[in-house]
């Protein structure tokens, strides 16, 4: 009986904290891929591999509508088979090929459509910062200037943590923004990438 209720505790245990790893490869989770002006975003070699084609646009004006500019991003989402509403961890490499001045690229949450997200993005003036979309508006932002060597090619390790309504970002395993009292309804999550700018995503790992 002693051996039974303890392997039953194990595997509860296990079920409770589960580990999931992404192989791009076979897209087993759904992931979006595109081709077109604004850029591309496609599995390639084993990575998410985005491109963002356009410039000029800026992304704070383009999506809370005070420019009739379209947004200069372009973005990949699937929806994970994790519980939003409990604690979760997510962590992923990013290796940017090519960056410019102004080049953005980061961690999507939260993601009904292009209008309706939140994103996690570092910039290259060495800056992170929150951003939270609806209907295509800021509704909501919190940012803090970081230690970024951020050169033409340069490997970064991107995380969150999500605790009780509570986000925590973090660049190179240093904790970057904490963001509190936030509500997560969708699992849909993703990669952004800002301008004219190469990110490959690799690695992707959840924890709950």
């Amino acid at each position: 009986m002693k051996k039974f209720l303890f392997a039953a505790a194990l595997m509860v245990s296990v079920a409770a904290n589960a580990q999931i790893i992404d192989e791009f490869d076979t897209n087993q989770y759904g992931w979006t891929e595109c081709s077109g002006h604004d850029g591309d975003a496609m599995i390639l070699d084993g990575k998410m591999h985005i491109v963002g084609k356009k410039t000029g646009t800026s992304l704070f004006s383009a999506l809370t509508g005070v420019s009739t500019g379209e947004p200069s991003f372009i973005e990949t989402h699937c929806y994970a088979p994790i519980d939003v509403t409990k604690d979760f961890e997510i962590s992923c490499d990013a290796s940017i090929k090519n960056a410019l001045y102004g080049g953005r690229f980061g961690l999507i949450l939260d993601y009904y459509d292009e209008g309706n997200f939140i994103v996690f993005i570092v910039s290259s003036e060495g800056q992170a910062t929150f951003l939270r979309y609806k209907e295509y508006r800021l509704v909501g932002r919190i940012k803090n200037n970081i230690k970024l060597k951020y050169q033409k090619e340069t490997d970064v390790k991107l995380a969150v943590k999500n605790t009780y309504n509570k986000l925590q970002f973090y660049v190179n395993d240093m904790e970057a923004l904490e963001c509190r009292y936030v509500n997560l309804t969708s699992s849909g999550i993703g990669f952004f990438v800002y301008s004219r700018e190469t990110v490959d995503f690799d690695n992707l790992v959840i924890n709950q």
